[in-house]
């Protein structure tokens, strides 16, 4: 035990250990066992309250503890965007302040990656709440900590939100700006099956037909890719950081009413629905669900089917303020829009169901980040 415990000191802790056991053998009151044992006993103390080796590591349940929330709360379906936001910066805050108390490159990684989980699961919900520019800084902070941690899968997840980001803000040549760099980082299988459904959005909205088709037809390469290498991030964590057959049909969906094509918009919206509706209530993504159904209701007016998109609003625009999200609120824009264009424009049923969109949209508002 003594030569374990002073091979793990530093020279200025075993010069004290030393200098202590030559003390106890001038005294000449004890004997040999009382000098191995203050001797010991004065080893112990010193790497007890060694500061280096204090600073050197954090308890490994600590780690584990934060791993354990990152993955409850990218599980959190059913919570409201601004509880999950909260959530999130209380585990980046707590990761941040292990960072400092280490320097082991093993615990550094696993900190770095939990930082970066919960500045996605943040940029996420921050979106989700209208904070635009917030979630565009948290997105890039979240591919930086990816990157320090080496972590390839979490590093293609991060681009592919700024990919999101950047479609939403109407910028897809950004976007698949960041498709080019997030290919070249991604792990085969989901998580490049994720970048190609995401990519589809972006040329949709460079109204280029062609190219959707071609990434879609390379995403079902993934997916067979997917089948043998399962993806951590995706199966360990899940939930916000899963992609899975229902979102990638949801994402399928939008691509195409980018495109204006409304039945190819709710074929894959009902794949999606189904798949999300076959869950267990609890793990639901409301936000989601809503979402597609908006897609829905968006698809049956472009094939001329008001009372098909007024049956798909119907549990949206019931939801209660704290679920509404800027996402929600984007799509709804969309329907109210193609009710103001032709043949819908005269139609009075289809003004009375635009008025009760704009009345919707009136009453969601954004959630200060405090």
């Amino acid at each position: 035990m003594l030569e374990a415990a002073l091979g793990r000191v530093s020279d200025s802790v075993r010069s004290r250990f030393f200098e202590a056991l030559r003390g106890v053998q001038s005294d000449g009151t004890a004997g040999s066992d009382g000098i191995v044992l203050d001797g010991l006993n004065a080893a112990v103390e010193s790497v007890a309250n060694d500061s280096l080796l204090m600073s050197l590591a954090v308890p490994h349940d600590s780690i584990e503890s934060l791993q354990e929330d990152v993955t409850l709360l990218a599980r959190s379906g059913g919570m409201a965007a601004f509880d999950v936001f909260i959530g999130a910066r209380r585990l980046r805050d707590e990761a941040r302040a292990l960072v400092e108390r280490t320097h082991r490159p093993v615990e550094l990684a696993d900190l770095y990656v939990i930082i970066g989980q919960s500045a996605s699961l943040m940029a996420s919900t921050a979106f989700d709440l209208g904070h635009w520019n917030e979630s565009t800084a948290l997105a890039r902070a979240s591919t930086q900590y990816a990157d320090l941690a080496g972590h390839a899968s979490l590093k293609a997840w991060t681009y592919g939100l700024q990919m999101t980001l950047a479609n939403w803000r109407n910028e897809p040549d950004s976007a698949l700006s960041y498709f080019a760099r997030a290919m070249r980082a991604a792990p085969e299988g989901e998580p490049r099956l994720r970048l190609r459904y995401i990519a589809s959005r972006s040329h949709a909205l460079l109204a280029d037909s062609d190219s959707v088709t071609a990434v879609l037809a390379a995403a079902q390469r993934d997916r067979e890719a997917a089948a043998d290498r399962p993806d951590e991030l995706a199966t360990s964590t899940g939930g916000e950081f899963a992609f899975g057959e229902a979102r990638a049909a949801a994402c399928a969906a939008a691509a195409w009413l980018d495109l204006r094509n409304g039945e190819q918009a709710a074929r894959y919206a009902r794949e999606a629905l189904q798949v999300y509706e076959a869950l267990p209530s609890p793990r639901r993504p409301y936000s989601q669900i809503s979402g597609t159904q908006i897609d829905v209701a968006a698809a049956h007016l472009h094939m001329r089917d008001k009372d098909g998109a007024a049956n798909a609003l119907c549990t949206v625009l019931d939801l209660p303020p704290q679920k509404r999200n800027a996402s929600l609120a984007g799509r709804l824009s969309r329907v109210e829009r193609l009710l103001s264009e032709s043949p819908w424009d005269r139609d009075a049923d289809a003004r009375q169901l635009a008025e009760h969109i704009a009345a919707w949209l009136s009453e969601t508002s954004a959630r200060p980040l405090t």
